[in-house]
């Protein structure tokens, strides 16, 4: 196994790794977790990292394996980011430890349909990380430039909760490639541990 360690977006950083895997046929069936923990054990065999410091997070399906690694793996992830994401690759309710967790989602996304997918996975971490309930926030901005940002509040120490949600569809760059705020957030998200 090769790794290919490429930028967050145009992300370059020398104190970070980025591998990207793909799923067979654009899918993560429930079961093939493994692979993922394969990755990260070959990684920790021979590179120098902080294994208090991986991050699970992709957009749309690859959202959705984030969700099922950070449900079934809270003990070796210290968050996960889901972009226009869902259930679909399930979650194994068995660990139900905390990870912090971020989600951006379009109210007009066609194939993970909002708040159906992206809500009940925020809303699950949220419980899991100990916040308070909260009520999603309501864009404005019809262009998706200016996402409307929520924390949830009271989380236990350590494991924020974060939603940021715009009018837009299913895409990784709302307000365009040139313009997305998604990299900002997402880093930004990252960096605070």
């Amino acid at each position: 196994m090769d790794f290919l360690c490429s930028g967050l977006w145009g992300r370059d950083d020398d104190n970070t790794i980025f591998i990207s895997p793909q799923g067979l046929n654009n899918s993560w069936p429930p079961g093939n977790e493994d692979f993922i923990m394969s990755i990260i054990e070959k990684v920790e065999a021979e590179m120098c990292i902080d294994s208090s410091r991986i991050f699970v997070g992709g957009l749309s399906m690859g959202g959705s394996m984030s969700y099922a690694m950070a449900c079934k793996y809270p003990d070796k992830f210290r968050g996960a980011f889901m972009h226009s994401g869902g259930p679909m690759s399930g979650c194994d309710q068995s660990g139900r430890g905390p990870v912090a967790f971020f989600i951006t989602h379009g109210t007009n996304d066609g194939v993970c349909t909002y708040p159906q997918f992206g809500v009940p996975q925020l809303n699950d971490f949220a419980e899991r990380n100990g916040c308070d309930p909260k009520d999603m926030p309501v864009p404005t901005d019809q262009l998706g430039n200016t996402p409307v940002c929520v924390d949830f509040e009271n989380c236990d120490s350590g494991y924020p909760t974060r939603a940021c949600i715009f009018i837009g569809d299913h895409t990784p760059s709302p307000g365009g490639e040139s313009n997305t705020w998604v990299p900002d957030e997402t880093w930004s998200f990252i960096e605070q541990f």
